[in-house]
């Protein structure tokens, strides 16, 4: 019985020390993500699978991608829960887990061996009489070079053990096991919450990328317009501009095509990143939907007392962990359970069959050539390596109070972001009404500028300088409901929210 529970034991460890890099770290900083999302955000609020789910990874990616319709945020969201190739590493280590439960389950099934030898040639050993020795042949006899008539001998052996009773040395492999797979799920849920939200950060950069092109593209043009009529005025040598109005504004409409340029390189790399999300090959088109940051701002947010609350209760970090905390005490269980023996119902069979030899039935005749033996009874087992034992008790002690301080750290650590994305947000939401009233300000300058330049009552620095107060507030304003974005889908994260549908955390 000792091999298998040996092995089972170290499996438990190499099942826990691969989800230890992953599990038992603290929750993450908070990254730079947008926030289109609600606190509640799930894609499925119901556990039912719809027709579209219900196909295959293969043909949802097939689907989406021969479509010509342009992809929401949702649609990248339900391909990339099934396609991601983070999701799939994290789909494996389910059954790698699971196998690890199988693993200890078959601790309770019977566990026996068996061999059989066929062979020869073997010499002579016969009696004329059977159990008479005193009759033994002459070839039979020893010491000489006589082998007598030649045969071929079949032996074998078996033995069955079936453990009765362990003292809880199944019953917590199992534990342990359980344990480690529903961390596994939990983990799953969370890659995908990760990759939901990579998407996010994705897919509303993209669109803030978009829409500060749009204004460049629109400044560029305004400005343009502005130097064809300087450039008039020059030629008819109007001493309303000069020539220095006129390179400024050159060197203002360069900068614009710079910027564009990086902008779109931009837009590019993060096409390229939202295809490697959602498992999709570089080279397929990616129609994306066209989307206003405006729309997507958040501005209910709940308490933080309701939020951290959230986060101790809903966070699958942390519930991954709690799980591995558990199998660390199971584990601690089992090797306690090692100290005791282990009673088991066992049976063996021996057997043994020669052509060339005589069958003695007499018990009290040795006969290694032909006999049958079998039996059933009642064993126990016990190893007598007790400090060994203790040893390894106390160690695994250790490893659940570390397990345990972990747990705690880790607690701390998602209060302390929950609270700092609270105060981000609730910044960014001021910042942010504030920023609307400067873009309408700078927007009423610019146009007020534009208009009296063009009826010749303005002079060209005021229309750069109400170009470049325009364009920097609406770059800080994008910016800022970007952040909004990004860090709302953060602080959904942080409280569970975030996720495709809820993990099945059956066995």
């Amino acid at each position: 019985m000792q091999p298998w529970v040996n092995m089972v034991l170290i499996c438990l460890l190499l099942g826990m020390a691969a989800l230890s890099p992953n599990v038992w770290a603290s929750p993450e900083n908070p990254k730079k993500t947008s926030s289109g999302l609600t606190l509640s955000f799930e894609t499925r609020s119901s556990p039912d699978v719809t027709e579209e789910e219900a196909k295959s990874p293969s043909d949802l990616t097939q689907t989406s991608t021969t479509s010509s319709e342009p992809l929401a945020l949702n649609d990248l969201i339900r391909i990339a829960v099934r396609d991601s190739f983070q999701v799939r590493v994290s789909s494996a280590q389910i059954a790698e887990a699971q196998s690890l439960y199988t693993l200890a389950l078959s601790l309770a099934y019977p566990q026996g061996t068996a061999r059989f030898l066929f062979g020869g040639p073997t010499s002579e050993a016969r009696t004329r009489i059977q159990n008479d020795i005193s009759t033994v042949t002459d070839a039979s006899l020893e010491g000489d070079l006589n082998l007598g008539q030649l045969g071929v001998s079949l032996r074998g052996a078996a033995e069955l053990a079936v453990p009765l009773m362990t003292f809880g040395k199944i019953s917590q492999s199992k534990q342990a096991a359980s344990h480690l797979v529903r961390a596994s799920k939990y983990q799953l849920e969370a890659t995908r919450s990760s990759v939901i939200l990579d998407l996010v950060r994705a897919y509303w950069g993209w669109q803030l990328l978009r829409s500060l092109i749009n204004s460049l593209r629109e400044g560029e043009d305004r400005l343009e317009g502005v130097l064809d009529q300087i450039e008039e005025l020059l030629d008819a040598d109007s001493g309303q501009v000069t020539e220095n109005d006129r390179l400024r504004l050159k060197f203002a409409v360069s900068t614009l095509s710079v910027r564009q340029a990086q902008a779109e390189g931009g837009l590019a790399q993060l096409e390229q990143a939202i295809r490697l999300l959602i498992g999709r090959s570089q080279d397929k088109p990616l129609p994306l939907l066209e989307e206003s940051l405006e729309d997507a701002i958040v501005s209910d947010l709940p308490s933080v007392k309701d939020l951290i609350a959230a986060s101790r209760r809903e966070r699958l970090e942390l519930k991954a962990l709690h799980q591995v905390v558990e199998a660390q005490e199971a584990f601690r269980e089992l090797q306690k359970a090692r100290i005791w023996p282990t009673i088991f119902l066992g049976g063996f069979i021996n057997f043994a069959v020669t052509t060339n030899a005589t069958d003695q039935t007499n018990p009290f005749i040795k006969d290694p050539f032909n006999f049958f033996d079998a039996g059933i009874g009642l064993g126990l087992q016990l190893d007598l390596d007790l400090f060994t034992k203790l040893a390894q008790v106390e160690q695994a002690e250790a490893q659940l109070n570390v397990r345990t301080h972990q747990e705690v750290l880790a607690m701390e650590a998602s209060e302390l972001q929950v609270r700092n994305l609270h105060a981000q947000i609730s910044a960014e939401l001021l910042q942010a009404r504030r920023l609307e009233r400067a873009h309408l300000s700078a927007r009423g300058w610019l146009t007020a500028s534009t208009l009296a330049y063009d009826i010749g009552a303005g002079q060209a620095d005021e229309l750069i300088d109400a170009f470049l107060a325009w364009a920097t507030s609406i770059a800080e304003l994008q910016g800022t409901r970007y952040d909004n974005i990004i860090h709302f889908a953060e602080l959904a994260r942080a409280t569970g929210r975030l996720r495709h549908h809820r993990a099945d955390m059956r066995d």
